[in-house]
């Protein structure tokens, strides 16, 4: 049982692995046997490895049994060997098909059909891609690209050579080879070695190789090992597992005690008061109202597609309300520190004007400062800065899931960073991807184009709401800091002109003011001071920019989800740019907080 919303901690993931399927469907008698040997030993021991890398780890995953699914297109040959030695071994058994069934059956002779209506039957989950006989080799091509988007890794069952047409081994090869995924290639004959493919070997960008550039390893023992520890196995740093941890052990904050951001905004007129909200939404309640809409459409309302949804729902909902509390409890401490650095300063020049009150002033002079100095202390050992930016990332990670996974060909590009998945938050999203279990059922290109809509409605006119209000809000409280910070310090100036006139005509009013006016010439930049360093901290006109770029650059890909006629390749693609934009607004956010840690104001 997942542990979700209704429970003390965010969602822990469950074990699965995914091995899909392409090759020849013409073997040579001789080599079928041999064949069938070398996949029931790879099936055996990535099952192995699977367990072993698993096991113990309660810590992270919910059950340390994994989930061992094969992915097959049923075809005679590699196919149909791979998936009868899969349901021999205990494996799931899940089918792509290039047609519907009663069109796919016409690719079968007697006993091909008889054993593809067996396996048929025996799977988990079959999805027909939305083609016609009339598309011909783009059929089978789109099929060997959903067979690779759903796969963790690839078996191929293939001579070597150029693929006999579109959609031939050869392309499937090259294509998950460019997505990250990496390739078990066993050559058709049966008793030539077997080997691996993979840019993460050697921690490439997978993006321009091909399979004729991959790295490329012996398919051994050592090999698969080191193959599924990469591919199940937490990131390995210290810091990373440590971070893992520690969000699996977060708890819900249903009351925000640090009100300084929101006063911020109030007082500036980026916010209405009345949209102050102490007490937040509890997370469960907050998730179902942000995904009710998505969920009440066609393909999410789907029966295959609700468990997976309900988990991913479930971990959305954490790290998004996790990252608004600490973005406020990190803005506030930000805030409350040049505020409190402001005040220690107004305090010390107090004791101008009220010499009697000289220790009172210091003594709160020194409150002031220890309020700033433990507040720092306590910011930088909650790590409220990463946590804010950790579970915002993931947060914003996991949201497109939700659509790519509906669209079946669609992939996150969790595989396509060249250093590999080394951050907790991209392994947590991957593990939840896998969660997510079968695409959508889309039969006909009028389903596509439904499905194409909704994703345009639900992810990006969202989002593109979001940054417009955003990039206008940013700016707003922008201006208006560098507005007021501006005046502060003309102010100054005019105060020392005034005390200057003061003294050089002996005016008796100014000279028998001249201590408020030294307070106000030191006071006022102070506090100039201190807004422009709230102003600078949080880089509000740099977010208003991005805001608004990556508003621009979401509306062209809701215009393209939106041009009529569009095929399942072409939405896709368009989801997956979605994603990436979403992912290149993060890094962009991510590379401008990083290094603004909590700190006491110099």
């Amino acid at each position: 049982m997942s542990r979700g919303l209704g429970s003390l901690h965010p969602p822990r993931v469950r074990p699965i692995l995914t091995v899909g399927v392409t090759g020849h469907r013409r073997l040579a008698a001789e080599a079928v046997e041999p064949l069938r040997r070398s996949v029931e030993l790879i099936l055996r021991e990535l099952a192995q490895n699977a367990r072993s890398v698993t096991a113990g780890r309660l810590d992270v995953f919910e059950t340390t049994e994994p989930q061992l699914t094969v992915l097959s297109g049923l075809a005679i040959g590699a196919d149909q060997i791979s998936a009868t030695v899969a349901l021999e071994q205990g494996w799931n058994l899940d089918a792509v098909l290039p047609f519907a069934v009663e069109e796919y059956i016409r690719d079968f002779d007697d006993t091909g059909s008889e054993i593809f209506r067996d396996l048929l039957s025996q799977t988990r989950h079959s999805w027909s891609t939305p083609s016609s006989r009339e598309q011909g080799d783009q059929a089978y091509a789109l099929a060997g690209q959903v067979t690779a988007a759903q796969s963790d890794l690839l078996i191929a069952v293939w001579d070597g050579d150029e693929a006999r047409g579109p959609g031939g081994t050869a392309d499937v090869v090259d294509y998950a080879i460019r997505r990250g995924v990496p390739v078990i290639w066993l050559p058709a004959d049966g008793v030539s070695p077997s080997s691996i493919l993979w840019a993460g070997f050697d921690h490439l960008s997978p993006c321009l190789l091909d399979r004729h550039g991959t790295p490329r390893r012996a398919c051994d023992g050592d090999q698969l090992r080191e193959l599924v520890t990469r591919l199940l196995a937490p990131p390995p740093a210290p810091e990373q597992r440590a971070s893992l941890t520690t969000y699996l052990a977060e708890r819900q904050h249903l009351w925000r005690f640090r009100p300084e951001y929101p006063f911020l905004l109030i007082l500036t007129g980026t916010r209405a008061i009345t949209k102050y909200r102490p007490r937040v939404t509890p997370y469960a309640e907050a998730a179902r109202n942000d995904w009710q809409a998505f969920r009440a459409s066609p393909a999410a309302a789907a029966p295959s597609a609700q468990a997976g949804l309900d988990q991913l729902q479930d971990a959305f909902g954490w790290s998004d309300a996790l990252a608004n509390h600490y973005s406020q409890t990190y803005r506030g401490g930000l805030i409350f520190n040049y505020a409190a650095a402001a005040l220690a300063v107004l305090l010390a020049l107090t004791g101008l004007l009220a010499p009697s009150a000289k220790v009172w002033l210091l003594l709160a002079e020194l409150a002031v400062l220890a309020a700033l100095i433990g507040n720092t202390a306590q910011g930088t050992r909650a790590n409220w800065h990463r946590r804010w930016l950790d579970y915002r990332y993931l947060a914003e990670r996991l949201r497109p899931l939700r659509s790519l996974r509906l669209l079946g060909a669609a992939t996150p590009g969790f595989n396509l960073n060249a250093a590999g998945v080394t951050k907790w938050s991209d392994w947590y999203a991957q593990a939840l991807w896998r969660q997510l279990g079968p695409p959508a059922a889309l039969s006909t290109p009028a389903e596509v184009a439904e499905l194409s809509e909704q994703v345009a409605l639900h992810e990006l006119d969202s989002q593109i709401a979001y940054n417009r209000a955003n990039a206008h809000r940013m700016h707003h409280l922008d201006h208006s800091l560098h507005r007021v910070g501006t005046a502060l310090f003309y102010g100054a100036v005019l105060v020392g002109i005034v005390s200057l006139i003061g003294h050089l005509l002996y005016i008796d009013v100014i000279l028998s003011w001249s201590k408020m006016l030294t307070v106000l010439s030191a006071g006022l930049p102070t506090i100039g001071a201190a807004l422009f360093g709230i102003r600078g901290q949080g880089d509000f006109a740099a977010a208003a920019g991005r805001s608004e770029a990556t508003a621009e650059r979401l509306e062209a890909q809701a215009h393209r989800l939106r041009s009529r006629p569009i095929d399942l390749p072409t939405a896709a693609r368009t989801a997956e740019d979605f994603a990436a934009t979403m992912l290149g607004d993060l890094d962009e956010w991510h590379v401008s907080y990083r290094h603004r840690k909590l700190a006491i104001p110099a």
